[in-house]
């Protein structure tokens, strides 16, 4: 996807998100709060006014999309972003994806739907992992997206290398994450479950970035 047909596609997702906000707004009390925030044990911990609770999560789709818009004005490394549009749409989509999700969450509780919210926030989460994992591996080295260490932004060879096996755990996090979150599980196991996942794409990736590096030195050192 170009960058205007994102941006034509996150207006239309911010509409619909305007306009289910307002029609759930209306239908509540002026006093009514909903909520914001979950905690680790899956309740509610935060709340706020209908509006500012409804509205947020279309603020958030909002700031992100220009953000998005605008990143390639500011990603001094222009043509790894070039070469990576399958990251940067996916990125792009999964944080308007959440946006989404949340605004969801937030009306399913007003209106009472049988659905929990933080096993939803959870779901879409992990299928945020899964969508950006599955294009980290054919990105190349940018400053503004991806997985930045010094060890990546210093070697092409290193990037590419980590974002594979990086690619891949966040998927395997992800499709983790997705199923516990539809299994009748204590909140407690479901947010260690996303713990988890975010520490194997993050933290496996970042150490691996660093032997590969070490490694490379060594290389070129004995050459």
């Amino acid at each position: 996807m170009t960058r205007n047909s994102l941006a034509v596609a996150s207006a239309l997702a911010v509409a619909a998100m305007l306009i289910a906000a307002f029609l759930v707004g209306s239908m509540l009390p002026a006093g009514a709060e909903l909520p914001t925030h979950w905690g680790v044990s899956g309740e509610a911990d935060g709340f706020s006014g209908k509006w500012p609770a409804l509205l947020f999560p279309v603020a958030l789709a909002v700031g992100m999309s220009a953000l998005f818009y605008f990143l390639p004005s500011l990603e001094p490394r222009g043509d790894g972003l070039k070469r990576s549009q399958g990251l940067y749409a996916a990125v792009w989509m999964s944080m308007l994806l959440m946006a989404g999700v949340i605004e969801l969450s937030v009306i399913a509780v007003a209106l009472h739907w049988p659905l929990h919210a933080f096993h939803l926030i959870a779901a879409g989460l992990g299928v945020m992992f899964i969508m950006i994992g599955n294009q980290l591996g054919k990105s190349r080295s940018m400053y503004l997206i991806g997985i930045r260490t010094p060890w990546t932004l210093a070697s092409e060879e290193v990037w590419v290398k980590t974002h594979r096996l990086g690619g891949k755990l966040m998927v395997l996090g992800g499709v983790l994450v997705v199923i516990t979150a539809a299994l009748p599980v204590p909140s407690g196991l479901l947010a260690a479950s996303v713990l988890t996942a975010g520490l194997l794409a993050a933290g496996v990736p970042i150490a691996y970035s660093y032997l590969l590096w070490r490694r490379e030195q060594g290389g070129q050192a004995s050459g």
